[in-house]
């Protein structure tokens, strides 16, 4: 599978899919995987990044918030 992703990695470049912006991409140093900050608020651009990759590589898409944002669910929620 390694090989399969640094080949089409090489390949493409990786490009995020147009309506996404890619902040950062990070790899585990034993190349055993990695993981992306990705900004969008598309759900068809998150769809076409799993459906570009998935074929050769499991995908979990996580949506993460700030600070401020959680701490405002925090706070409504103890209200």
């Amino acid at each position: 599978m390694r090989n399969q992703v640094q080949a089409r990695f090489m390949e493409t470049g990786g490009p995020s899919p147009e309506g996404m912006t890619m902040h950062s991409r990070y790899h585990y140093v034993d190349g055993s995987g990695g993981f992306a900050i990705l900004e969008t608020d598309d759900p068809a651009a998150l769809a076409t990044l799993a459906n570009d990759w998935s074929d050769i590589l499991p995908i979990e898409i996580k949506p993460i918030a700030s600070d401020e944002v959680i701490g405002g669910v925090i706070q409504a929620a103890a209200s």
